[in-house]
C-alpha cells in the first residue's frame, strides 16, 4: 500500500523527495498538481476579460499559477528517477493598477483627477527536466524516527516572465487617462507591447529538500522546493523602457485604448534566473489509530498560506480528509483509494477565484 503522507494537505504544487521514495516496493509513480488563484476576479472571469464579480484585496493583489506533473519510477534500493513538467508564475499588482484594468475592460467611468499607482511584478517560467530523489533514514526507533529526503533536477527552460512595472496614471476625463511607467522586463513573449523576438532557451538545475520527524503520535513535515534553483538563459530578450500614453485610439464605447510610446533599451542578454523558493511546514497529530489532524502552512514570496485538515482511515483501502486554507478561504476534499489519490479545493463552488486539483497514482511491482 502506498504511504500517502499528510504533506498533501497544503495547496502549492510541491515535490516531496521522501514521498517519492515512500513505497515498500518498486513502483511507477504519476502525480498531477495544480493551483490557480486570482484575487481580483474569479478564474473564469480572468480568462473572460475580467467580466463578472470584482473582489480585490486592499493592498497588493496576487495571481498565482502553479502547475506540476511528475512521472517516474521508485526503487527501494536506488531511489526515484523521473520526468517533471512545471508551469509556474507569481504576480503581484497594486490595487490601483487592477482597478484601472477593471474599469477599462468593463467600461466603467473613471473619476476625473484620480491618480493611480501602477505597480506590478512577475516571476514565472515554463520548464521541464529530469529528477533524481533519495531518502535517508537517520534513525529509527519504536516511538520515533527521522528521515531526510534530497532531490536534484536538471532543467530545461522554455518560457520566462521576469520583471516589474512602476508608474502612475491620471484620469483626465470619464473615459480617458494618461500614464507614464518604467518597465524592467525579461521575457520570451512581451505582454506589455507588441514586439516580435527570437526564441530563447535555458538550462539549469534545482535542489529540493524534505525532513520528516515522528515522535509517538506527532509527525512534523518540512518541504523546501527550489531552495537553490538556477536557469541560465542564452540570448534572452530584455527591455528597460519608459512607456507613456501619447498614442491612443478609442473603442466603440468611447474609452481610450493605448499603443504605448516606448523609449529605452531593448536587447538580448545572457541571464541567470533564480527560481523562487516554496516552503511547507506542518504538524500532524494522530488522536486515535484511524484519525488525525494536520496544522500547517505553505509559504512563498513573503505570503503565508495556512491550513488545517482532518483525516480518517475508513479501512485498509479508503482514506478521506477535509481541509480549510485561510489565505484564499479554500475548502478541500481529499480521497485516497488504494494507490489512487484525488484532491479538490476551492473557495467557491460556482465561480472560484482559487482552485487546487491533484491526482496521483502509484503502481507497485
Amino acid at each position: 500500500m502506498v504511504l500517502f503522507t499528510s504533506a498533501e494537505a497544503g495547496i502549492l504544487s510541491l515535490f516531496d523527495p521522501i514521498q517519492a521514495n515512500s513505497n515498500s516496493k518498486d513502483s511507477i509513480f504519476t502525480n498531477f498538481q495544480s493551483f490557480i488563484a486570482d484575487d481580483p476576479v474569479s478564474i473564469h472571469d480572468l480568462f473572460n476579460r475580467w467580466h463578472g464579480s470584482y473582489h480585490p484585496k486592499s493592498g497588493n493583489n496576487l495571481i498565482i499559477d502553479d502547475i506540476r506533473i511528475d512521472i517516474g519510477g521508485s526503487s527501494t534500493q536506488w531511489g526515484y528517477l523521473g520526468y517533471t513538467y512545471r508551469h509556474q508564475s507569481f504576480t503581484q499588482a497594486s490595487n490601483d493598477l487592477i482597478l484601472l484594468i477593471w474599469q477599462q475592460l468593463n467600461h466603467i467611468n473613471f473619476t476625473i483627477g484620480k491618480k493611480y499607482k501602477l505597480n506590478a511584478s512577475i516571476k514565472g517560467y515554463e520548464i521541464d527536466g529530469i529528477v533524481y530523489a533519495k531518502q535517508f533514514p537517520l534513525f529509527k526507533k519504536s516511538n520515533q524516527n527521522l528521515i531526510i529526503g534530497i532531490a536534484t533536477t536538471l532543467l530545461h527552460g522554455y518560457q520566462i516572465q521576469d520583471g516589474y512595472l512602476n508608474g502612475t496614471a491620471t484620469a483626465i476625463s470619464n473615459k480617458t487617462y494618461s500614464f507614464n511607467a518604467i518597465a524592467d522586463y525579461r521575457y520570451t513573449e512581451n505582454y506589455l507591447y507588441n514586439l516580435n523576438v527570437d526564441k530563447a532557451n535555458g538550462l539549469g538545475y534545482t535542489i529540493d529538500l524534505s525532513i520528516q520527524y515522528r515522535y509517538k503520535n506527532l509527525l512534523f513535515n518540512f518541504i523546501g522546493n527550489d531552495i537553490h534553483g538556477r536557469i541560465q538563459w542564452k540570448r534572452l530578450p530584455y527591455s528597460y523602457v519608459e512607456l507613456n500614453s501619447q498614442i491612443k485610439t478609442y473603442d466603440s464605447y468611447g474609452f481610450t485604448s493605448y499603443n504605448p510610446t516606448i523609449r529605452g533599451v531593448e536587447k538580448y542578454i545572457d541571464y541567470t534566473q533564480k527560481l523562487y523558493t516554496k516552503w511547507r511546514l506542518e504538524g500532524v497529530y494522530t488522536y486515535n489509530e484511524l484519525s488525525k489532524i494536520t496544522l500547517g502552512s505553505d509559504y512563498l514570496q513573503e505570503v503565508w498560506l495556512p491550513y488545517i485538515e482532518f483525516s480518517h482511515q475508513f479501512n485498509q483501502d479508503i482514506q478521506a480528509s477535509i481541509s480549510y486554507e485561510n489565505r484564499f478561504k479554500m475548502v478541500g476534499l481529499n480521497l485516497n483509494y488504494k494507490n489512487l489519490s484525488f484532491t479538490c479545493k476551492a473557495n467557491d463552488y460556482d465561480h472560484p477565484s482559487a482552485l487546487a486539483l491533484t491526482l496521483s497514482y502509484a503502481y507497485l511491482f
